[in-house]
C-alpha cells in the first residue's frame, strides 16, 4: 500500500518445506525463483520438470577468495573477515575458502588473527555486533561435525577467546591452516563462521584449486594488476567474481552461479527477463 502497487500484486505466504512445494506444483504458477541448499534445489527442479514452468535458482556456494602477494593487505583481511563472518556465514556467497600466495602466506594469517580477536559475538539486532547467532541447534550441529572433521583430517584450528551469551545458539569465528583440498572443510559448504586456508604459487595454480568445487557462485579476487584481475575472471567458474572488495551486491546487476550453484540470474534487467513473455505483434498493410 505504501508504494501504492494494486492488491494482489504482492502476495506473502509463509511457512516451512510443505507450502513451498505447494507454491511449486500449483498450477497457477508460472515462474519459481528459489534461493537455498542445493538439495532442495534439485528437488524443486524434478518438480518443474515438464510442466513449462520458468524456474530460477540460486543455491549453495564454496567461494574462494584468492589474495596475490601485491594485494592491499589491510584492505584484504577486512574483506575476507566481512565475506565469511558476515551474517555468521549463513551466506550462500560467503568466501569459505581463502587461497593465499605462499609468500605472504605468515603475514596475512597473523593478521587475520588478530582481526578475530576484536570480533564480537551478539544479539544480530545490535549494531555493534559482528558474529551472530547461529539459526537452530541442526545447523550448529553441522558446523561442530565439519569443525571436528577439519581437526581429525589434520588441519590446524585457530579461534579467538569471546565472551558467548548464555542464551542461543553460538559459534565462535574460525579458521583452519594446514588444509588441502581433500578435506570436507575444503570441499563441503558449512554455511557458518567457519573459513579454510589453503596457498597457492602461481595463478594458474590458484585457479585450478578455486575451481576444484561442484559449486560456481561466486569468488574475490585481491591483486594490484588490472590485468590479473581481467585474467582470473575470464577462468574463474563462477557467476560472480568480486575485485578487491567482497560482498558488495548491486540490485542492478545480475546475480547468480552456474553447477551446483544453480542457474538463471537475481537482479537488473537479466534477472527481470525470466518473468516476462515476449511477444509479436505483425499486422498487414493498410487498405
Amino acid at each position: 500500500k505504501e508504494v501504492e502497487l494494486p492488491p494482489g500484486v504482492v502476495n506473502i505466504v509463509t511457512g516451512a518445506g510443505e507450502t513451498g512445494e505447494a507454491l511449486v506444483k500449483h498450477p497457477g504458477v508460472n515462474k519459481v525463483a528459489f534461493t537455498g541448499s542445493t538439495e532442495v534445489g534439485k528437488s524443486i527442479r524434478r518438480s518443474v520438470a515438464g510442466t513449462g514452468k520458468r524456474l530460477t535458482l540460486e543455491l549453495g556456494g564454496k567461494a574462494a577468495n584468492v589474495v596475490f602477494e601485491d594485494a592491499p593487505l589491510d584492505q584484504a583481511i577486512e574483506g575476507i573477515v566481512n565475506g565469511i563472518y558476515f551474517n555468521q556465514g549463513h551466506v550462500c556467497c560467503a568466501g569459505s575458502r581463502l587461497l593465499v600466495q605462499e609468500s605472504i602466506f605468515e603475514p596475512l594469517v597473523d593478521k587475520l588473527k588478530e582481526r578475530l580477536q576484536t570480533l564480537r559475538l551478539g544479539d544480530p539486532l545490535d549494531k555493534n555486533t559482528d558474529v551472530g547467532a547461529i539459526n537452530s541447534r541442526q545447523q550448529l550441529q553441522k558446523i561442530e561435525e565439519l569443525v571436528e572433521a577439519g581437526i581429525e583430517e589434520g588441519a590446524e584450528i585457530y579461534q579467538p577467546e569471546c565472551a558467548i551469551p548464555e542464551r542461543g545458539f553460538w559459534f565462535r569465528p574460525t579458521l583452519f591452516t594446514g588444509v588441502s583440498q581433500s578435506h570436507r572443510i575444503a570441499r563441503e559448504e558449512i554455511f557458518g563462521p567457519v573459513l579454510s586456508i589453503l596457498t597457492f604459487r602461481t595463478p594458474e595454480e590458484a585457479v585450478e584449486k578455486a575451481n576444484n568445487t561442484p559449486y560456481g557462485l561466486s569468488a574475490g579476487v585481491w591483486t594490484e594488476k588490472g590485468s590479473r584481475i581481467l585474467w582470473m575472471t575470464r577462468r574463474l567458474r563462477a557467476g560472480v567474481v568480486w575485485a578487491n572488495t567482497y560482498n558488495r551486491f548491486d540490485p542492478s546487476s545480475p546475480f547468480g552461479g552456474y553447477k551446483e550453484s544453480g542457474f538463471g540470474r537475481e537482479g537488473g534487467l537479466h534477472g527481470l527477463e525470466p518473468y516476462l513473455e515476449l511477444v509479436e505483434a505483425n499486422g498487414g498493410p493498410r487498405t
